[in-house]
């Protein structure tokens, strides 16, 4: 296993994966969209109407953070927005009124989604910390078992 490997072998390993790491970093970041903005499209439904766009030509206040739309908003197309889009967020357009407008992400599903990552990786760190020591402990067992039996032989 990685014990037989000499130090030569695992400095080169070492260096090989940093290497590959950088390699896909950057390949990583030529590749990502430049657009950073928020978008804010969306495709026209055909229940929606000039007022429900509203908030593209307008001054708006959020009433409300991102949401999810629900199965019975997708269904029923109540706001007319959850026809077209997966997520809405409650506007107040200066003029026209309360709307519902297209949104990319719902803060806390990506905040929950970033600590249950966070706890998953937290779990499989500890097992594996575990499972070291275990085998750790397993090994040296091991050597004290074939020291005795030397020194029982008379070796």
């Amino acid at each position: 296993m990685i014990e037989s490997c000499s130090r030569k072998r695992m400095v080169i390993a070492i260096a090989f994966l940093i290497g590959l790491s950088i390699l896909v970093l950057i390949i990583e970041n030529e590749l990502a969209p430049n657009d950073t903005r928020p978008h804010t499209h969306t495709t026209a439904h055909p229940n929606m109407t000039q007022k429900d766009l509203c908030w593209m030509r307008e001054e708006t206040d959020n009433l409300e953070e991102c949401q999810p739309c629900t199965d019975l908003e997708k269904k029923s197309n109540s706001p007319p927005i959850c026809g077209s889009a997966s997520y809405r967020q409650k506007v107040k357009c200066k003029d026209t009124g309360i709307v519902f407008k297209k949104c990319d992400r719902v803060v806390w599903i990506e905040e929950r989604n970033f600590w249950t990552f966070e706890a998953v990786t937290g779990a499989v760190g500890l097992i594996a910390g575990l499972a070291t020591v275990a085998r750790q402990k397993v090994l040296d067992h091991r050597i004290l078992q074939r020291i005795q039996r030397q020194v029982a032989a008379g070796v």
